[in-house]
């Protein structure tokens, strides 16, 4: 089980949780304006993609335009002198962040793609435990012009288990690439949190960012991480609750 998509024993309207003590206010940076834009805009949604999990679901930040742009040139200015070749991404929604980073650097997008999703020859990770089962990931063999190599950032949209970010980093580096740095927009896996996925990669010796962190992990056993940028009442019921999504 996730960790990161907390359990639930019953499935209601109204879920009860301890009361937590108010966050700590502070000056605001401009990093700090984008963190609580980006928590204020990923939405859980309870019982998907099966009825055990919160989901943080980032569709409302890619329709508000003003933060979507934001988050793509926060990572461009990030990256904009680190003399990328390209920008690697897993499916899907690391699509959506990936993309639009490497056509506003000027530099190639290299889609990480589930088994036998790619036409031509590929290398494949092994199969991994990631966030919602085990897969395996592949990547087109020297796709990029000239066979060329050189650094590589990947993007996701979040960190949790590690499992997919570690994946996309060795394939990669079977097509001779140095991975600059993992990035996503939010980490559940910082702080607190009991979720292995920083640690996994920094253990390896990978660097890691993101823009927002879901890590106030302040009842003990649990993951509310949703308390972070409202409260339960804001916690929204899948209509797909007790389906589990196998294409998820």
């Amino acid at each position: 089980l996730p960790p990161f998509l907390a359990p639930t024993v019953a499935v209601a309207d109204s879920v009860a949780v301890p009361s937590l003590p108010a966050l700590p206010c502070r000056h605001m940076s401009n990093d700090d304006t984008l963190e609580l834009t980006i928590k204020r805009l990923v939405r859980p949604v309870r019982g998907f993609p099966n009825p055990d999990f919160t989901f943080g679901d980032i569709t409302p930040l890619l329709a508000d335009g003003h933060a979507y742009s934001a988050v793509i040139d926060a990572f461009v200015e990030r990256y904009k002198d680190a003399g990328l070749v390209a920008i690697a991404a897993p499916e899907a929604r690391g699509f959506f962040f990936g993309c639009p980073v490497a056509a506003k650097l000027g530099i190639g997008f290299l889609p990480v793609r589930k088994m036998n999703q790619l036409p031509g020859d590929t290398h494949r990770s092994p199969i991994v435990a990631m966030d919602y089962g085990e897969r395996c990931l592949e990547v087109h063999s020297d796709i990029l012009p000239g066979g060329r190599t050189g650094k590589v950032a990947v993007i996701d949209d979040i960190l949790a288990t590690g499992g997919s970010a570690l994946a996309c980093c060795g394939i990669l580096e079977q097509l001779g690439m140095h991975i600059h740095e993992v990035a996503a927009v939010y980490d559940y896996s910082a702080g607190k949190s009991a979720l292995p996925g920083r640690g996994l990669l920094t253990e390896q010796g990978y660097s890691v960012f993101a823009l927002a962190k879901f890590c106030d992990d302040r009842v003990e056993g649990k993951m509310l991480w949703w308390l972070e940028r409202g409260t339960d009442d804001d916690v929204v019921l899948s209509p797909h609750i007790g389906k589990m999504n196998k294409q998820h």
